[in-house]
């Protein structure tokens, strides 16, 4: 069963997250901060992380840093309200994001389908590496 980690500092999005990804086979971990998300991910090492770019405390591209270092197979799809858009996506790729996606996130099934991809690409790169 693949792991999913949401981290956002919104409780209604971890919430929507699980009762999305959980009933599609998911086991689904979620943490509303930072720090709290990073200590999830390594205890449990999830296939994908789902993590908000803004939140209070420890930002979404320091979680993203922390998340690789430890991990660096791990596929994170960052969630990105659409201001500024180019430098920062440019910038969070740059860093080893697998993908953006912009916040609000109006369509699960996109999100869903970029969940999919990253988790190929991870099965992918776990055969050949």
């Amino acid at each position: 069963m693949p792991k999913l980690l949401s981290i956002d500092d919104e409780v209604e999005f971890t919430n929507l997250m699980q009762n999305y990804f959980g009933p599609r086979g998911y086991e689904v971990f979620v943490a509303n901060q930072g720090d709290s998300g990073l200590v999830i991910a390594k205890r449990e090492k999830p296939d994908v992380c789902l993590i908000d770019l803004k939140m209070p405390g420890l930002h979404g591209d320091d979680v993203l840093r922390e998340i690789l270092l430890d991990q660096p197979d791990a596929k994170c799809i960052m969630i990105t309200a659409s201001e500024g858009e180019g430098k920062t996506r440019a910038k969070l790729m740059k860093m080893g994001a697998f993908t953006t996606f912009d916040k609000p996130v109006t369509s699960l099934k996109d999100l869903e389908e970029k969940v999919r991809q990253a988790l190929a690409s991870r099965m992918n790169g776990e055969k050949n590496g």
